[in-house]
């Protein structure tokens, strides 16, 4: 008999666990609080940046290459275009953390990477001020994913695959018997062989653990130079990624469709006590700051911004993700705290989250994302 697994959260942690776990003959069913594709937390949205060499920490490249992949036979199976590997332009001050770091990870795996001269830099990248003190660099084995279509695909997926989406069916409460694990949830008590849960930003509604690990951020993104015909990809314009003297970074990416060149700033956010709260005020001063960054920054833009778009991170303690069995059942597995910088992991971590529910265990590779790393701080 096929194991029985329920899924907290169909963001795209849960999407990517729940299309793991049907492949593999699993009984799941997936949980979503709210409609299946809402923009309610951290998976909505045309794109997601994708980068190998990561300065956030050396040990995330042997996954993000097993990511890649995963991406790539998502592409294949599904018939739709899911990831540009077009490179990614980073910049910042030698010392910053995204030229070193991103250095340290090249070197460390060996991958390759570009450097742009300042002359190089004004040549093609037009649209740019860059200090002459900063340096600029190309990471190839990097690009972009459409997030939306992504997650789309996994829901399908998995759909196709045998598993029940329950939409608008929020989990209020999960308990572990001797026997199975019940999960309340629209007014029924449900009982599993195993439990995944990956709940965004929302982890402090389900148990205490969520709540000590998880921090909800409320961060804002904007789009300008909708129409701009030098704007798209095709022509040149490349997402990249910029780090100021002060550690703030801002990102972007190429117009994809008719909304324009999307830009947003990874540091910073308004932290909020739940996860279903807003920051107007936190919004409107995000905005004015992105519109005087534009215009010092990428002069070659308009300044206006035309669009803008809320979305929650989901802060650890560390900023690194957190990814394990749940200390007080080890029926049950976790995947939260991803930190604004998850999305691009999904497939890999899909994998892994089927291989703790149905065989115990996983790839060691994952081993410095385990709860236990806090006991030893």
């Amino acid at each position: 008999m096929s194991a029985k697994v329920a899924v907290i959260g169909a963001g795209i942690m849960g999407s990517a666990a729940a299309y793991c776990l049907a492949r593999r003959g699993a009984d799941v069913t997936l949980f979503e609080q709210f409609t299946a594709m809402h923009d309610k937390g951290s998976s909505h949205g045309a794109t997601r940046l994708f980068r190998t060499a990561y300065f956030e920490h050396p040990d995330y490249v042997p996954l993000l290459k097993r990511a890649a992949a995963g991406w790539r036979d998502l592409e294949k199976a599904s018939g739709e275009k899911l990831f540009e590997m077009c490179g990614v332009l980073l910049a910042g001050h030698p010392s910053s953390k995204t030229i070193s770091g991103t250095r340290l990870a090249a070197k460390e795996h060996g991958l390759s990477l570009h450097d742009i001269s300042l002359a190089e830099a004004a040549k093609r990248f037009f649209w740019f001020n860059f200090d002459p003190d900063m340096e600029m660099l190309i990471e190839p084995e990097a690009g972009f994913i459409y997030a939306d279509r992504a997650r789309t695909v996994l829901l399908n997926g998995a759909k196709a695959q045998g598993a029940t989406l329950r939409e608008n069916f929020p989990v209020t409460q999960w308990s572990a018997g001797d026997a199975r694990l019940e999960v309340a949830a629209g007014g029924e008590a449900l009982h599993f062989d195993r439990l995944i849960i990956t709940p965004g930003a929302f982890a402090g509604g389900l148990d205490e653990m969520g709540r000590r690990m998880v921090q909800p951020l409320r961060k804002t993104l904007f789009w300008t130079s909708p129409g701009d015909d030098r704007l798209p990809l095709a022509n040149g314009f490349l997402p990249f990624g910029i780090e100021e003297t002060d550690g703030r970074f801002r990102y972007g990416f190429p117009a994809v469709d008719s909304d324009g060149v999307k830009i947003g700033e990874h540091t910073g956010g308004a932290t909020v006590a739940s996860a279903h709260d807003d920051a107007p005020e936190a919004a409107e001063e995000s905005r004015r700051d992105m519109e005087a960054y534009v215009k010092r920054r990428l002069p070659g833009l308009s300044a206006a911004i035309t669009k803008q778009q809320s979305c929650l991170y989901a802060m650890s303690p560390d900023g690194h993700f957190i990814i394990d069995r749940h200390p007080d059942d080890d029926r049950t597995i976790f995947a939260m705290g991803f930190s604004g910088h998850g999305f691009k992991f999904a497939p890999v971590i899909g994998e892994a989250l089927a291989d703790l529910a149905l065989n115990g265990e996983t790839l060691r590779e994952f081993d410095f994302l385990k709860l236990a790393r806090f006991d030893q701080a």
